[in-house]
């Protein structure tokens, strides 16, 4: 498990370093003068734009990062625990369970590169630099966007478990023949 952790970490490192020469040369052909202007003329507004919205990510990150741990290990691991327990079958709910983990594993270093970037994106001189401010604020744009894909297979995950516990009960009931 450490392994694989650890080469999503590289690839995801890798990655990043990839797409900041890929990005650091596809965007800034695309400026024209005109947007050099208004990003220099806007610039504090635009920073004051991306102060909030790095506040708000942050809680944001921090109420819904609770809320899936506590999914995780709270509600699916505790009720696999104890069907466990009980020798009951529940070889579906652990598989479900544990690519949650993983996509909650992939969420957290998502959203720390997320945050990063943003952060990092904040640090420059719009003024004195703006394509450079430009091209780590769209890299700061793809991985949030990164982040909310990340949150739909979360989502998806709790809605797969929640069918899980369903065929769980159904089949429970008709072994059992408890209704």
């Amino acid at each position: 498990m450490k392994i694989r952790i650890r080469l999503v970490l590289f690839a995801m490192i890798a990655a990043s370093l990839l797409s900041v020469f890929v990005l650091k040369n596809s965007y800034a052909a695309d400026l024209s003068s005109d947007q050099i202007t208004r990003i220099q003329a806007n610039c504090l507004s635009i920073k004051g734009s991306l102060n909030q919205l790095h506040a708000s990510d942050a809680l944001l990150r921090v109420n819904r990062g609770q809320i899936y741990e506590s999914v995780g290990t709270k509600l699916m691991d505790s009720f696999n625990s104890r069907l466990s327990n009980s020798g009951l079958d529940n070889k579906g709910l652990v598989s479900v369970a544990n690519e949650y983990q993983a996509a909650l594993t992939t969420f957290r270093m998502d959203y720390q590169a997320y945050e990063q970037q943003l952060s990092a994106t904040i640090r420059i001189d719009c003024t004195k630099d703006p394509t450079t401010f430009h091209n780590a604020l769209e890299d700061a744009r793809t991985k949030r966007s990164t982040v909310h894909d990340d949150v739909t297979h979360l989502n998806q995950y709790i809605d797969d478990y929640r069918s899980a516990v369903n065929d769980f009960m159904l089949n429970f009931e008709r072994v059992t023949g408890k209704n």
